[in-house]
Order: C-alpha cells, then sequence, then structure tokens
C-alpha cells in the first residue's frame, strides 16, 4: 500500500515534469512562427504590450477547463504554461494547455497494478518463507518436546531428532551429553540415599538396643541412668532426624512415583483414630466438615505423610482444652487449631529447622516435608494467623 502511494507521486512528478517539456517546446514553435511571421491560421495573436505592459515570463500551473462532450458539461484538469515574450517589438502571451486527465489514469492504473504485484510478491515470499521455516525448525521443536517429557529417573538415553543445521545438531549434541551427566548424577544421588539410609539406620538401632539392654543392668547409679537415658533419646531423635531428611531427599529427586486416585475424607479419618489418644492426652476437640467424595492424585505414603504432619503440628502447638477444625472440599483442604501467635513469619515457616522459638520437641522439618510434597504436585499451600487460629490451607 505504501509503495504503490510512493509510486504513484514518483510517476506524477515524473510525467508533470515530461508534460512541462512538451509545452515549453511546443510554445518555443509558436514564438518561431510569431518571430518569422509564418501564418498561424489556427491562432489569433494580439499585440499584448498595447493592453498589458508586462515584463517577459514564463510559469506553469494546473487549471480546470469548462468542456461540453456529447451533450455533457463537465471540468477537466489541465497542465498549463504561460509565457509572456517579446517578438521582434511586439509582446505576446503565449498559453498551451495539455489535458492531465488521461495521465492521472494512466498513473494511477500503474500504480495499483504495481501495489498488486509487489503484495502478491511479499505475500509469496512470506508463505515460502514460512513453509521452508518450519521444516527447518520442525526437528528443534520435536526435541524441545522430548526434552520436556525427559525424566531422569527413566535410565534410557533421550532420543533426539537429527537435523541439518549445525546450530541445531550441535545443540543436541550438547543436551545429549548433559542429560547423560543428569542421570549419572541422579543415580549417584539414589544410591547415596540408600545407602545412607541403610548404613545409618543399622549403627543407630544396635546403639539404642545396646543402651536399652545397659539401662535394666542393677550395677548403675541413678546418674549414670540419667545420662544413659540422655544418650538413648539423643539416639532416638538422631534416628528420626535422618529418617526425616531421606525423606525430604527422596521427594526432591522424585523417587515417589505409584500415583493413585486418594479420597482425601478417608486418609484424614484414619490418622484422627490414630491420635485420638493425642487429642484426650491435651482434651482438644475436634470438629470436622467434610466434603463426599473429594479426591486427589497422589502417592498414597506421600499424601498420609501430609495429614499426619498437619494433624502432629495441630496438636504439637495446641492450647490446653484448644481445638482444631478440618475442612475439605475439592479444591482445598484447611486444617485449623488454637494456639498462640508463632515467633516467625508464614513464610519461614515451611523452611527447614525452622521454628518457633517456644517449641523445642521438633526438627522443623515436618511443614518443610508438608512443603515438598506440594510443590511436587503442584499444590499450593499457606498458613494464616487470626483471632487465635492457625490455618494451614492446601488448594489442590
Amino acid at each position: 500500500m505504501i509503495s504503490s502511494v510512493i509510486l504513484f507521486y514518483v510517476l506524477k512528478n515524473i510525467i508533470t515534469q515530461r508534460q512541462d517539456e512538451k509545452l515549453l517546446q511546443d510554445k518555443e514553435i509558436i514564438a518561431r512562427y510569431l518571430k518569422y511571421d509564418w501564418p498561424l491560421t489556427i491562432l489569433d495573436v494580439d499585440d499584448f504590450k498595447s493592453k498589458y505592459p508586462i515584463k517577459d515570463t514564463l510559469y506553469y500551473k494546473d487549471t480546470m477547463m469548462y468542456q461540453i462532450i456529447n451533450g455533457v458539461e463537465n471540468y477537466e484538469l489541465y497542465r498549463q504554461l504561460t509565457s509572456i515574450e517579446t517578438l521582434q517589438g511586439k509582446t505576446y502571451k503565449i498559453i498551451r494547455r495539455d489535458s492531465k486527465l488521461q495521465t492521472y489514469e494512466f498513473v494511477f492504473i500503474i500504480s495499483i497494478s504495481a501495489g498488486i504485484i509487489i503484495f502478491l510478491l511479499m505475500l509469496t515470499i512470506y508463505y515460502v518463507n514460512m513453509f521452508f521455516a518450519k521444516r527447518a525448525w520442525l526437528p528443534f521443536y520435536e526435541n524441545l518436546n522430548t526434552l520436556k517429557n525427559y525424566s531422569v529417573e527413566n535410565k534410557k538415553p533421550i532420543k533426539l531428532v537429527e537435523s541439518n543445521i549445525d546450530e541445531f545438531e550441535e545443540l543436541n549434541i550438547s543436551i545429549t551429553k548433559l542429560t547423560e551427566k543428569l542421570s549419572s548424577d541422579y543415580g549417584n544421588l539414589k544410591e547415596f540415599t540408600e545407602n545412607a539410609s541403610h548404613e545409618m539406620q543399622t549403627p543407630l538401632a544396635i546403639m539404642q538396643t545396646k543402651l536399652e539392654l545397659l539401662m535394666q543392668s542393677e550395677n548403675l547409679s541413678n546418674n549414670d541412668k540419667q545420662l544413659i537415658s540422655a544418650t538413648f533419646s539423643a539416639s532416638k531423635r538422631l534416628s528420626k532426624l535422618n529418617k526425616a531428611l531421606l525423606m525430604l531427599s527422596k521427594i526432591e529427586n522424585q523417587q515417589y512415583g505409584n500415583i493413585e486416585e486418594l479420597f482425601v475424607n478417608d486418609a484424614i479419618l484414619k490418622h484422627l483414630e490414630l491420635f485420638e489418644d493425642f487429642f484426650e492426652s491435651k482434651k482438644i476437640s475436634v470438629s470436622k466438615n467434610l466434603t463426599l467424595n473429594t479426591k486427589v492424585n497422589a502417592n498414597p505414603l506421600l499424601f498420609d505423610m501430609i495429614i499426619s504432619n498437619l494433624l502432629s503440628n495441630a496438636i504439637k502447638h495446641n492450647d490446653i482444652n484448644g481445638d482444631i477444625h478440618i475442612t475439605t472440599n475439592p479444591q482445598f483442604l484447611t486444617v485449623s487449631n488454637s494456639g498462640k501467635a508463632l515467633n516467625i513469619s508464614s513464610e519461614s515457616l515451611f523452611e527447614r529447622f525452622k521454628k518457633d522459638s517456644t517449641s523445642s520437641e521438633s526438627f522443623g522439618l515436618g511443614l518443610a516435608i508438608v512443603k515438598k510434597i506440594c510443590i511436587s504436585y503442584q499444590w499450593d499451600i499457606s498458613h494464616s494467623f487470626s483471632k487465635g487460629q492457625h490455618h494451614f490451607i492446601i488448594n489442590f
């Protein structure tokens, strides 16, 4: 469109210039006839100087001429040359006109034709370029899709589509090496986790057994029994800490597959029964608002861990004669409990080893585990405190 407009004005100026040159030539011919007294049968020439004394001049302009063609009156655009010259002592005013209508029509047709040709050419270039670009980028997008679906748990090497483009082929080589390195590192980490779980738990179990036997000895003083009891408690805490850290590592490395469709209410009711003695010991009242057939897709062990850690946290940080309220629906799971305000922010509550300073029994890993599990399933978990109530909300 822009090129057609530019072409129109360029051709218009060029043709106008050519018209001016032709008009000037015609004027020179008329001037020669007047100068040498050649007969001008088609012109009626008067002495212009005697009527309008004026200097010699020459100028061009566009003018409208009234015409009657085939009985139809109209105005037509003309290019006009006006020349005032003194020839053999006489001053003449020479006017020469040439129609611009046909010229403009010719320029307009050429401009439109050129615009259509340019548009079709650009359209052809665009689609040809899109066709070849799509073919050139097809291996890249196929490899990108393969990379999105790649998992380090799959021991098979990644298979990428070969490309004739050097840059894409170099990218394929780099991706292949990177995935091989990731798979190797993942295998080593998984092996370390499994070995650590086995090798560390075994000596801890032996230590606890020996300490239990030692505590039963009759030849120990009260001071010795207290020291052994403290050591036994520390070994149990160490064992729990080891299990919790290994659990976090496995969750982060996505070593828990086996995703099933689980009924949320069944898991909650099961754990409420398991924690019933703890509720009674602190005289905590439990209320429920459970929506029927609330389901999630998750690993059963990990989802049980979420419910267990949330209820354990609600009991541990609750008041005597406190309350716990549980709400479920297809979008949310909410566990609320009474208690004091925390000394740390809600965001810090889900970090490792972050805990309220008033609570010294926990490791500060329970809610971190819950957070990691939620992240692995793309769930959101948040905490808020209002009117003496803590609210933990999981958005499925």
